[in-house]
């Protein structure tokens, strides 16, 4: 009798400590969180760390973003994947702007759709995620100027006359951005954006070699040319294109032209050169070197020298827009003003003076070379005459010049 009534008191006590541990196991399990008390990081630590440590929006709440109505029309359960232009409407307006020249790649993460809307081109830039980016663009460009000799004033301008343009076939250039535990939720600091390190062919091309740099700071043409009986004459025609003023091809160095507010009253009356309107673009303008010089920008024609050529001529500027396209102006520019660009050159007979005539028109007028005193001065020499000759150039586009020695080839022609 005993035996049985343990028995009976051993099973009461099972029962008891079984059905504890029972309700243990599965406590809560019927318990529902609402909706704006659910813990995201529970499931995204590092997305919620990286966010906590970037320089913007670390103070955002996941849901902040990541709600169930920020796109109107668009609703869903538990959190949306948002556009950044949802809020930065002004900045999607800018990106999208004809000035804009990030706008390619803004338009082209809209079409890829790789994440939602442009989202790709902004965590490009903004954040710590890493990146493939490749570039398409021309080889080269080739093209033909001529020097007619037609002196609407009678002997000091010159009209230069586009003849031919030629463009080779496209290239790619491919960029790799790794950033150690990179992430879309890390945002950066503006200061800590890098232009070069996306435009890595246009910082390589402007690094150059002995023989020059591409892009703008091959504008320095401080080559010297000089004869036994003519003045040395040594041109500089844009120092301050120069990296070397920006401590090399920096971001400062990209800035300098592609966010300059300076220029930004060239945007309205008298001007309205809308191009140079830093405040209407969201990281860069679209430049080219006729942005500037041209009639409504800070460089107009006629405050260049006769002996710069015949940029001067009310003609040239709306060739080169019509025959060059704005990819490849910085290019058609620079294959004459490139560093070094005399280098080499002597004066010792009427043919090398032609040389010098074809690109700066009368040679008399800085030489003084008048009357009847031939190449060197003097009397009864003859006079040195020039009937009209052009050049030919041949360029490389970026980022040749940290390819090969040589990017520019030139032939002169009658």
């Amino acid at each position: 009798m005993e035996n049985r009534t343990l028995l009976v008191i051993g099973l009461f006590v099972l029962l008891i400590f079984s059905g504890y541990q029972v309700s243990t196991k599965f406590s809560l399990q019927h318990t529902f969180i609402s909706g704006q008390n659910v813990d995201c990081t529970k499931c995204h630590p590092n997305q919620a760390g990286n966010l906590s440590l970037s320089a913007i929006h670390s103070t955002f709440s996941c849901t902040r973003c990541h709600n169930t109505t920020i796109s109107p029309g668009t609703q869903s359960h538990a959190a949306t994947v948002v556009r950044c232009i949802d809020c930065h409407t002004t900045e999607g307006e800018q990106m999208n702007s004809t000035f804009e020249a990030h706008r390619p790649l803004f338009v082209s993460a809209q079409n890829t759709e790789i994440r939602r809307g442009p989202n790709e081109a902004c965590i490009m830039c903004h954040t710590n995620q890493s990146s493939n980016i490749t570039f398409i663009y021309y080889d080269w460009i080739n093209y033909t100027i001529y020097n007619p000799v037609n002196s609407p004033d009678g002997g000091d301008t010159y009209i230069y006359d586009i003849q031919s343009v030629v463009v080779g076939p496209q290239r790619t250039y491919s960029v790799e951005i790794t950033n150690d535990g990179g992430s879309s939720h890390y945002w950066k600091n503006l200061s800590e954006i890098s232009c070069i390190r996306c435009h890595k062919r246009i910082k390589l091309g402007n690094i150059g070699n002995a023989n020059g740099s591409q892009h703008a700071g091959d504008v320095t043409d401080e080559g010297t040319v000089s004869t036994s009986s003519l003045p040395a004459v040594t041109s500089d025609y844009h120092p301050a294109h120069q990296n070397a003023s920006y401590g090399g091809a920096t971001d400062a160095y990209c800035i300098s032209c592609h966010k300059n507010s300076s220029f930004d009253s060239y945007a309205s009356a008298p001007y309205y050169n809308t191009n140079l309107n830093s405040s209407a673009v969201h990281a860069a303008l679209k430049l080219t070197c006729t942005t500037c010089h041209n009639s409504t920008g800070p460089h107009p024609p006629a405050n260049e020298l006769h002996d710069k050529g015949g940029h001067n001529s009310t003609d040239f500027y709306p060739k080169v827009a019509q025959n060059v396209s704005a990819r490849l102006v910085g290019d058609f520019c620079t294959g004459c003003h490139r560093a070094t660009n005399h280098a080499g050159l002597t004066i010792a007979t009427s043919a090398d003076m032609d040389k010098c005539a074809t690109c700066h028109g009368n040679c008399r007028v800085c030489h003084g070379m008048g009357g009847g005193g031939g190449m060197g001065g003097g009397g009864g020499g003859g006079m040195w005459s020039f009937s009209g000759g052009g050049v030919e150039n041949f360029v490389y586009t970026e980022p040749r010049a940290a390819e090969n020695d040589t990017w520019v080839l030139r032939a002169y022609y009658e």
